[in-house]
C-alpha cells in the first residue's frame, strides 16, 4: 500500500512505499525522509473536479465514486495519498485543529515580537553588539523562510497554466504580499489552513468538494508545519544560543525592562522550537490520512519531552562553551557541521537530480543536526540514531568536563544549575525514548528496540 509523502522540498523524489522502510523493525515515522510536493491545480469547484497530474498532465476525475487510484494521482503532483476504507475522513477538521493553528499564529508573533523588542532594548542603551546580532538573528532568518515561501507559491502558480480555472491574482498577491515584505509566511499559511478547514465542513459544497478541500487541509497544514520547522532551526534556536551567550559574557547591569524583556524572548524562542517539533511530527502522521498512523495525546506528550530534552541540553552547552571558548567553540561547531553534511551525503540519496540541490540539501540537514537527529534516508533508522546519538552525547559530556572545568561562575547558582540539568535532561531523553517507541508509539507491538 502506498502512502503520501510528507513534503518536505518540492524538487525530491522518492520511489513508492513506506516512508522509512521498515516501521515494523523500529523507527519512527518523524524521522524519515520527507519531500514537498506542488499543489494540485486550482480547479472550477462548480465542475468535476479535475486535477492535473504532475508527471504526465493527465487528468483524475474527483467526484462521489472516487477510487484509490485516483486519490493517489490527486495530492500534489505525483504525491501518494489515500483514504481510509473505514472512513472518508480519518482526521477531519476539528475545534483542537482550529485551536492548534491559532495558537501557531500566536507563538510565532509573540516569538518574533518579543525578539524586535529585545533588540529595541539593546539600541536604546546603545549595546551595539548584542542589537546587531540580535537583529541580525531575526532580519536575515525570516527573509530567507519567506523567499522559500514565497518559492513555493511560484512552483504553485506555474503549475496552474493548465488549469480550467485560476487561482485569483487578488489571492497570490496576498500570499506574496504578507510573506515579503511583511515576513508573515507561516502566519498566512495557517490562515489558508484554518480556511481549508472550514471549506472542508461546509454542507453547502458538494460531496467531491469537501473531499477535495480535506486533502488541501492535510497538504497545507504539512507546508505550515515544515514553515515552523524552517523558522525553528533558523531563527529560535540560534536566538536562545545568542542571548544565553550575552547574559554569560555581559556583566550583569540590566535594568527592570530588559530583566523582563530578555526571559520573555527566550521563552518565545523556546516555546518556538518546542512547538514547531510537535506539529512537524502531527502533520506528519496526519499526512498519511490513515487512523493507524494517528499517536495518541500521551504518545504527542512522550514526543514532546523526548525532542525538548534532546534539544535543551544542546543548546545550552553550546552557548555556555562559546561563552567560555569564544571562536574555538564556533570553529568546533563549524567540523560538525561540515562532518554531519558529508555524513548526510554518504547516504546514498536520490533526492535531487542536481548537484547544486543535492549539496544545499546536504548543508541545510547538516546544520539541522547540530541540534537533534534527522533522518534523510530510507532504511533501518535505529543504526543511523544510534551513531547520531552516540556522537552528540560524546561531544555534550566534553563541553559540559571542559566547561565545568573551566568556567569562572562555580561560585554562582548557573553552576549547580548547569551539571545537574544538562545530565537529567540527557538521562531523560533516553528513558522517554525507550518508552515513547515501546508504549506510545502507533506501531510499538512491532518494535523490539528504540
Amino acid at each position: 500500500m502506498v502512502s503520501r509523502k510528507f513534503p518536505y522540498d518540492r524538487r525530491g523524489k522518492y520511489e513508492a512505499g513506506d516512508e522509512n522502510g521498515d516501521n515494523t523493525e523500529g523507527q519512527d515515522d518523524v524521522d524519515g525522509p520527507h519531500c514537498r510536493q506542488p499543489k494540485p491545480n486550482i480547479i472550477d469547484t462548480n465542475s468535476p473536479l479535475i486535477l492535473v497530474d504532475g508527471i504526465d498532465g493527465s487528468g483524475s476525475t474527483l467526484d462521489k465514486d472516487i477510487n484509490e487510484d485516483n486519490l493517489k494521482r490527486s495530492c500534489r503532483n505525483n504525491s501518494s495519498f489515500e483514504y481510509s476504507s473505514s472512513e472518508k475522513y480519518p482526521f477531519p477538521f476539528r475545534g483542537i485543529d482550529l485551536l492548534a493553528a491559532v495558537l501557531s499564529i500566536v507563538f510565532f508573533l509573540f516569538d518574533v515580537i518579543s525578539d524586535v523588542v529585545l533588540a529595541e532594548e539593546y539600541y536604546r542603551f546603545q549595546r551595539w553588539i548584542p542589537f546587531v546580532f540580535t537583529i541580525s538573528f531575526i532580519i536575515f532568518p525570516h527573509l530567507v523562510l519567506n523567499a522559500i515561501n514565497i518559492s513555493w507559491y511560484c512552483n504553485d502558480y506555474s503549475k496552474e497554466e493548465n488549469s480550467e480555472k485560476h487561482t485569483k491574482k487578488l489571492v497570490w498577491f496576498l500570499r506574496g504580499f504578507f510573506s515579503l515584505p511583511f515576513m508573515l509566511g507561516p502566519v498566512v499559511r495557517n490562515v489558508e489552513y484554518m480556511h481549508y478547514g472550514f471549506k472542508s465542513k461546509s454542507r453547502s459544497l458538494s460531496e467531491s468538494e469537501r473531499r477535495y478541500f480535506y486533502k488541501m487541509v492535510l497538504c497545507e497544514n504539512a507546508d505550515a508545519a515544515m514553515l515552523r520547522m524552517i523558522e525553528a532551526f533558523l531563527e529560535s534556536a540560534p536566538q536562545l544560543v545568542l542571548q544565553i551567550y550575552i547574559i554569560m559574557t555581559e556583566a550583569n547591569t540590566d535594568g527592570l525592562m530588559m530583566q523582563i524583556v530578555r526571559p520573555a524572548a527566550m521563552i518565545g524562542s523556546g516555546i518556538g522550537v518546542s512547538w514547531s517539533l510537535v506539529s512537524y511530527q502531527k502533520a506528519l502522521r496526519l499526512s498519511y490520512n490513515r487512523k493507524e498512523r494517528k499517536l495518541s495525546l500521551l504518545g504527542v506528550i512522550f514526543y514532546y519531552i523526548w525532542k525538548s530534552c534532546e534539544v535543551a541540553p544542546r543548546i545550552i552547552l553550546l552557548s555556555l562553551s562559546a561563552a567560555q571558548f569564544g571562536y574555538h567553540m564556533l570553529v568546533a561547531t563549524c567540523i560538525h557541521w561540515i562532518l554531519m553534511s558529508l555524513w548526510v551525503g554518504r547516504q546514498n540519496q536520490e533526492m535531487y537530480d542536481k548537484m547544486r540541490d543535492k549539496i544545499v540539501h546536504y548543508i541545510v540537514i547538516g546544520y539541522v543536526l547540530i541540534f537533534c537527529f534527522q533522518n534523510v534516508q530510507k532504511g533501518k533508522t535505529r543504526y543511523r540514531a544510534m551513531f547520531y546519538y552516540f556522537v552528540t552525547f560524546v561531544e555534550n559530556i566534553i563541553m559540559l568536563t571542559l566547561w565545568t572545568y573551566f568556567t569562572h561562575h562555580k561560585r554562582e547558582w548557573v553552576y549547580l544549575a548547569v551539571i545537574v540539568s544538562v545530565p537529567s535532561c540527557m538521562v531523560i531523553q533516553i528513558i522517554v525514548q525507550i518508552l515513547y517507541y515501546k508504549c506510545v508509539h502507533p506501531e510499538h507491538t512491532n518494535i523490539w528496540l528504540c
